[in-house]
């Protein structure tokens, strides 16, 4: 999975978990799969969120370029 698939799965799991814990004021069986759900962003962000030329972790950057090599996160 290249990185910018990794961070838009990442960004997609937390939103959707956090609609489910949100929804749980309404449903309250919703509080615990939410949970999971959001936390479960941390997976593809661990795994696959890392420059592919340097191997570093990216953090939070979402910039076309590494912070750390300089190298094209995109090839």
């Amino acid at each position: 999975m290249d990185v910018r698939k990794a961070q838009r799965l990442r960004d997609m799991l937390i939103l959707i978990g956090l609609c489910m814990v949100l929804g749980s004021y309404v449903f309250e069986p919703l509080m615990i799969p939410g949970a999971v759900v959001a936390f479960s962003c941390l997976i593809p962000h661990f795994l696959w969120n890392k420059c592919p030329h340097c191997g570093r972790q990216l953090g939070r950057n979402e910039a076309e370029f590494c912070q750390f090599c300089g190298g094209k996160i995109d090839d």
